[in-house]
């Protein structure tokens, strides 16, 4: 079983023996970046380490809460909540908890060939914002997960694994935005999709008069789930899109057309060409009759 180091209160602490970090390394499946030791300290007061030598791994360290600190190259950075860093191998380093609101962190020591390219592309303070879809949650419950493994035993298949896994976890590290979508992007693909159809029922229907109802119910919406759907997607109001949809159809028809403006109204569904007339001044910046002759002959 992997050793277990012991301090504060709740800390959680992993480290495989050598011989299984040398196994790793030497096995073509997972040589590229192998795990070396990974931990949890929550609320570590008083937590300080200063590597005068570095040491012989990269080490990741994800501040989910509190502030820390760290010095590289004679500088020191501060660490806040939601914000991660990683110290390269073999160089001096200090790192610590703040005295008045200690932070609580995951922790991963590790090495391979893809260890220092991972290193290069994280360099500095790097923050993860928080937004509807930051999936921070999912983050720290796969770190649990892996230490979860880490804890089981140390044969063959639960330290490829591992390792394995821990690919992905970077993953989530270094392409923070694609992780994010990654877990939404059916729905947002799908939402996509009933948007072109939405807007392609509309362009069939621009002659007619249609109402929120009629679309929603074309669709088997409520028409409150079908404005917010539309709105949240567009950011334009259905009837305001569609109405946006008639006017650009009135200039289409200003331009290549002789009709009059009474007839381009009429064509459109407006039955009161002065109304037609002021929504169209309202939209485009000018009157139908002032845009027909502003035109180039």
């Amino acid at each position: 079983m992997p050793k277990k180091k012991h301090g504060c209160t709740g800390q959680r602490v992993n480290v495989y023996p050598f011989y299984i970090i040398e196994q790793a390394l030497n096995n073509p499946l997972v040589a590229d970046l192998v795990v070396h030791s990974m931990g949890y300290f929550p609320k570590a007061e008083n937590h300080y380490i200063d590597r005068a030598s570095g040491c012989g791994e990269y080490l990741l360290i994800y501040c989910t809460k509190g502030e820390g600190w760290y010095v590289l190259d004679g500088k020191r950075y501060v660490v806040p909540e939601n914000h991660f860093f990683i110290l390269p191998a073999e160089k001096p380093h200090q790192y610590g908890s703040s005295e008045h609101d200690p932070w609580y962190i995951y922790w991963a020591h590790f090495k391979g060939k893809k260890a220092k390219y991972i290193s290069d592309q994280l360099q500095g303070v790097i923050p993860i914002d928080m937004d509807d879809n930051s999936r921070i949650g999912d983050r720290i419950a796969f770190f649990d997960e892996l230490l979860n493994v880490l804890e089981s035993g140390t044969d063959e298949a639960t330290v490829n694994y591992v390792n394995l896994s821990f690919n992905h976890l970077i993953a989530s590290f270094l392409y923070v935005k694609t992780y994010r979508e990654a877990k939404f992007s059916k729905s947002k693909a799908e939402n996509t999709f009933f948007i072109s159809l939405a807007t392609h029922f509309m362009t069939e229907n621009l002659e007619n008069k249609l109402t929120l109802k009629e679309l929603a119910s074309h669709f088997g919406y409520s028409e409150s789930y079908m404005y917010r759907l539309f709105f949240k997607e567009t950011g334009y109001a259905p009837m305001n899109y569609f109405l946006h949809m008639k006017i650009d159809r009135a200039c289409q028809l200003l331009l290549h057309t002789n009709m009059k403006i009474n007839q381009v109204a009429l064509k459109l569904g407006f039955d009161d060409p002065y109304y037609f007339s002021r929504i169209f001044k309202k939209i485009v910046g000018t009157s139908p009759k002032d845009y027909r002759q502003s035109l180039p002959k």
